[in-house]
């Protein structure tokens, strides 16, 4: 592929554009007594400028992707025949949602439940999907308040996974980003560790931590049995081959080393109830949807025992189901509270939102959250919370659920019924620390039998 500024064109495009001035080139020189006419030498000029005017059309959807971009249910309930599942090893998927701007489609594995893009994007297509406001400023991707909560919330987390683990321990975040957790991670007096893709994307990043780029975690150059612990927060769904990934984690990780993952549930609430409204499906970045039997089934395959799963993050969850309401009924573009909120309202597409609609939104920010939390921790406590964290360790295990149903995909499951007064005690009691703490993080732990 030959790339400019501009456009990037292909290989059939350029050799269509030299042979178009061969022709112009060898016109002139061919037998001496020949003259060229002016007129003919324009129109092959023109020949060529129109070939690379079509190129440029025909690659304008990698370069005008919105970050956003509208989502829709296909519906007609049709079948396409795919790779086999980095799961279960099926070839069936049923088409679910179409995205706009862009020919791929998310699909769901017929067998297993586990969602994909389909046609799995190369490498230079994936990169197309990131615009540059999608990593924010180096020190702040969001307003004051929601930045604080953010590296609060980092904080917490990383003292609840790894804050038992011996002083000097050596731990690995792949896609570190900006370093949020980095910075948790020498807090607490650990080896902090990181690796990205892309210099761009790790901007900001405590000098104090040691970060490599890599355009994927193989290529880093790790040594074996290196780590004692690696997190991956909301990064797995981001890879087009996850499962070489845990290969090589499996490879760098010390044997009965940790591996903290957290992905999206695609088997929550919040993604049955909001459907292709729901905040968390992120397409196209997004190019794997895990529910926890998927990522269970993942990780079992690579030798990794899954020790516990959180249903609840408290940031994740509460805002993915308020943002999930508002793309359904405020009737503004996808997502534009995250887009409010990142980097004070300075997004792209919080410049065309009128006064009233980012009043609107603001407000139902601070209305709606303490009842989207309550939801939240509802929907926890039934096991479908809309993210989910695993811990797992490094050892030889058996599939604790060899007796999956195939004709039910995970996604279908029920949720087991709660009396109301468990539900208006579980939000009076939020409610309250809600209001002494705004940006309290509160986590509830449900852990698989």
């Amino acid at each position: 592929m030959l790339s400019t500024p501009e456009t990037q064109l292909s290989s059939g495009d350029v050799d269509a554009v030299v042979q178009a001035a061969g022709h112009a080139a060898s016109a002139t020189s061919k037998g001496q007594s020949q003259i060229r006419r002016p007129q003919d030498t324009l129109a092959e000029i023109e020949s060529i400028e129109q070939l690379i005017h079509d190129a440029e059309s025909d690659h304008a959807d990698t370069f005008n992707i919105p970050e956003h971009p509208a989502v829709s249910l296909i519906g007609d309930d049709s079948r396409v025949r795919t790779s086999p599942c980095i799961a279960c090893h099926s070839t069936s998927a049923r088409r679910l949602y179409s995205i706009g701007g862009v020919s791929e489609e998310l699909v769901e594995c017929e067998s297993c439940g586990l969602g994909s893009i389909f046609p799995m994007p190369d490498s230079d297509r994936i990169q197309s999907f990131y615009p540059a406001e999608y990593y924010g400023e180096p020190t702040a991707k969001f307003e004051p308040l929601v930045e604080h909560g953010v590296r609060l919330g980092a904080k917490m987390r990383v003292k609840s996974f790894v804050g038992d683990l011996p002083s000097g321990s050596k731990v690995l975040d792949i896609g570190c980003g900006r370093g949020v957790m980095l910075r948790a991670l020498l807090d607490l007096g650990h080896e902090a560790h990181g690796v990205e893709i892309t210099h761009e994307a790790a901007s900001g990043a405590d000098p104090g931590a040691q970060i490599r780029i890599a355009p994927e975690l193989a290529k880093a150059g790790y040594e074996e049995n290196a780590f004692d612990a690696v997190i991956m927060w909301h990064v797995l769904e981001h890879l087009p081959h996850p499962e070489q990934t845990l290969v090589e984690i499996r490879r760098i990780l010390r044997p009965g080393g940790r591996l903290i993952l957290a992905v999206p549930n695609f088997g929550s609430l919040q993604s049955q109830r909001t459907a292709n409204d729901w905040f968390h499906l992120d397409l196209p970045r997004h190019l794997y949807h895990f529910t926890p039997e998927t990522l269970q089934r993942l990780l079992a395959s690579n030798e990794f025992h899954y020790e516990s799963v959180r249903h609840m993050a408290m940031l994740q969850n509460s805002f993915g189901w308020l943002q999930s309401i508002l793309n359904r009924v405020s009737g503004t573009p996808r997502n534009s509270l995250y887009s409010l909120l990142h980097r004070g309202g300075e997004h792209p597409v919080v410049q065309n939102l009128s006064m009233r609609q980012r009043l609107k939104l603001k407000l139902g920010y601070w209305l709606g959250l303490p009842l989207a939390a309550a939801v939240s921790l509802y929907e926890a406590v039934a096991g479908q919370g809309g993210t989910i964290t695993v811990t797992a360790t490094l050892g030889r295990t058996t599939m604790p659920n060899e007796q999956f149903s195939t004709s039910n995909p995970p996604r279908s499951c029920s949720v087991r019924p709660f009396s109301s007064s468990t539900i208006y005690s579980a939000a009076r009691f939020f409610c309250s620390r809600f209001g002494q703490h705004q940006r309290a993080v509160f986590k509830v732990e449900c852990r698989q039998n």
